[in-house]
């Protein structure tokens, strides 16, 4: 069963609309924008679709949900220190806050500018090795505090229901 936050991060990752995804599950984008705005780990159902299908649909992206509380990239990523953050975990850590960039701003005091550019890089990229490095404590510091968590650099693990 996948959980709100999962759906929410992995559309956001792959920059796919909630229409795009609905069309494909045969249901409305509304039941789809629904869904994402659950509580975090509530489940997302509905008689009208299988949340296998969905599973299937982001696996095509190389996005892999292995437990109920995470969200995963399947991509090869060229280790650097397990403290580093990289552009996937950002966007699906904001994901599954269901803030936008202004509202990650305002609340870490890093500039929408920065943030916008960093999550524009590929989902591999370490956000400290970028033209504008960052240190990504800031955003690891936050998240943290707020439940969520990265046990490598290709994971992003959510342990409590957050509203922001």
């Amino acid at each position: 069963m996948l959980k709100a936050f999962q759906l929410r991060s992995a559309r956001s990752v792959c920059g796919i609309g909630v229409r795009d995804i609905g069309m494909y599950l045969g249901v409305s984008g509304t039941i789809i924008s629904r869904w994402e705005q659950k509580l975090p780990l509530d489940d997302i159902s509905s008689n009208a679709t299988n949340p296998d299908a969905l599973v299937f649909f982001f696996e095509q992206y190389n996005i892999l949900f292995p437990t109920i509380s995470t969200i995963s990239l399947n991509e090869q990523i060229i280790e650097q220190e397990s403290s580093n953050l990289t552009r996937f975990q950002l966007r699906a850590a904001r994901a599954a806050l269901s803030i936008n960039q202004d509202k990650l701003s305002e609340l870490t005091s890093v500039p929408r500018t920065t943030i916008n550019y960093l999550e524009s890089q590929q989902n591999t990229v370490f956000l400290s090795s970028t033209r504008k490095p960052i240190d990504d404590s800031i955003f690891k510091n936050f998240f943290e505090h707020n439940g969520i968590f990265f046990p490598d650099s290709r994971t992003v693990l959510v342990t409590r229901n957050i509203n922001l």
